[in-house]
């Protein structure tokens, strides 16, 4: 019964699992006048700190505005002033994370963390060219033109637009131009908005050669860089350690910064004082993988890479064996790690596999099968190679199988002696458990051999039909005595045989 209520309330815990919802986008700072407008609705609403950006909203920001949002697996968007912005798809189930974002007008800033899953995608549109990114961060979007272009800081991308293909670098910044070659420029500071706005105007300017926009390029990288060096020697930031390794959805930053600036790490946003501050990113739980934070310093309305901080994050899968039925050769375990983090289970006995599965979500109670016999189980989930999560267990199955006892010479004999020669006697009792499976003494937990309540020892002998036993039992003189024999078997069985014998 214990079995089928376990497994009855799993059955109750997967479906509801089935139907989990997918996780939204989420705005986590607005500065100034930021507009929403939903899908299918006409109007224009204040965007507010806290809302959900879902499928088909539109976001638009007005002169000296900004909105920061996070996506769910940990990515952060700070889409800049004069923008408009649609977000196309915004998807995150289990190991599916989707994403799409298309920039009508203006430019957006984005730290992207290592997409997990072979069905995930992170996407950016800009009228005809598309970008795919890969756990990356910079700028994109289109000039006052309306030019594509795209510029990281670090990671990768590809950029595709009317057949032209660029994979785009760290440190570089790819401009799409109507009726010629993309332009491809190599700064420090290609992923700063900054610069993006600014050589904007040359990548407009049809008499600008590519010569004259590598000058510019270079010379804006050069100010830009001269910029930052001046205000990293006059504010800057004091990590404290985090661990290499974080097992949770979410990690504290502790950070002491210089007062006077605004600090951003994830989605979060503060105003230094000259004090601690804490900051505790999030993402979903099924985004596993590397994950890097920076901090993004403003001062003047300069903003500044002000540090950064990495791990990695990892859920660790386990097993755990939690109830087994010898009768019923069956054991019940539970699984721990795979919600949201889909990966193998394998069941070995010896170097045997019995059993390979691919889980999607914890099993609060699975059912397996035991083989006949006392046997070691191997359950090994799949893990990243810094972590064992194997166990290993000895389980018994033995099933009822109908065992009989059949003794030896039949169940009554006559013994006879001189009077002389004694008032007692010690005949071998001799007897066979018959129909045990695969005749595994194993199976058996115990056999007693018992006269007028005094147990005597058994010993194992030869059998042709099953597992011979013999005891050497005491018979008095004159009275007939009746020897009993019990078996207990693991299966729950219990058999019992008597032998009677009259000593004369």
């Amino acid at each position: 019964m214990m079995f089928k209520k376990y497994i009855a309330a799993w059955a109750i815990m997967a479906v509801t699992l089935s139907f989990a919802a997918p996780q939204s986008a989420k705005v986590r700072s607005v500065l100034g006048d930021v507009s929403l407008k939903k899908k299918g609705q006409g109007d224009w609403s204040s965007l507010r700190v806290g809302a959900k950006v879902q499928d088909k909203d539109l976001i638009q920001t007005d002169m000296e505005s900004n909105v920061l949002i996070s996506m769910p697996e940990g990515s952060t968007i700070s889409i800049e002033e004069n923008a408009l912005v649609e977000f196309t798809q915004v998807l995150f189930m289990k190991d599916s994370q989707n994403s799409e974002v298309n920039i009508k007008k203006g430019l957006l800033r984005f730290n992207a963390q290592k997409q997990t899953g072979k069905k995930s995608q992170f996407k950016f549109k800009t009228g005809t060219m598309t970008a795919s990114i890969r756990g990356t961060d910079g700028t994109i979007g289109v000039t006052e033109g309306g030019q594509s272009f795209g510029a990281l800081n670090t990671g990768a991308m590809d950029m595709e637009e009317n057949g032209q293909k660029v994979s785009v670098k760290a440190k570089q910044y790819v401009a799409f131009r109507k009726g010629k070659p993309p332009v491809v420029v190599e700064a420090k500071n290609a992923g700063d908005p900054d610069f993006a706005k600014k050589l904007g105007a040359a990548i407009d300017d049809t008499t600008k050669s590519d010569a004259d926009i590598q000058s510019q390029a270079k010379e804006l990288d050069a100010k830009i860089e001269k910029r930052n060096q001046d205000l990293k020697s006059k504010f800057a930031c004091k990590f404290e350690p985090v661990p290499a390794v974080v097992k949770a959805d979410s990690v504290e930053i502790f950070v002491t910064c210089t007062p006077g600036m605004q600090v951003s790490i994830g989605s979060e946003r503060y105003e230094s004082e000259g004090k601690r501050i804490r900051f505790v990113p999030k993402w979903s739980r099924g985004a596993i993988g590397a994950k890097k934070f920076d901090a993004m310093c403003t001062v003047d309305n300069a903003t500044f890479e002000c540090g950064s901080v990495s791990f990695k994050y990892r859920i660790d899968r386990t097993v755990k064996v939690i109830k087994s039925d010898v009768g019923n050769c069956e054991a019940l375990y539970t699984t721990s790690g795979y919600t949201d983090n889909e990966g193998k289970l394998s069941i070995y006995t010896g170097d045997s596999l019995l059993k390979s599965l691919v889980l999607e979500r914890d099993n609060p109670a699975a059912a397996l099968k035991l083989l006949p016999g006392t046997r070691v189980y191997k359950f090994v989930p799949e893990n990243a190679p810094d972590f064992n999560g194997t166990i290993e267990r000895e389980l018994k199955c033995y099933p009822k199988s109908g065992v009989q006892v059949n003794i030896r010479g039949g169940s009554r004999e006559t013994l006879k002696k001189k009077v002389s020669q004694g008032s007692v006697m010690y005949p071998e009792i001799q007897f066979d458990v018959e129909n045990v499976i695969n005749n595994d003494p194993a199976g058996i937990k115990s056999v007693d051999v018992v006269v007028a309540g005094k147990n005597f020892e058994t010993k194992f002998i030869p059998s042709q039909t099953g597992i011979g036993y013999s005891a050497t039992v005491q018979i008095p003189r004159g009275k007939m005595t009746t020897v009993k024999i019990k078996v207990n078997m693991l299966s729950g069985e219990t058999v019992l045989a008597t032998k009677v014998y009259e000593f004369r």
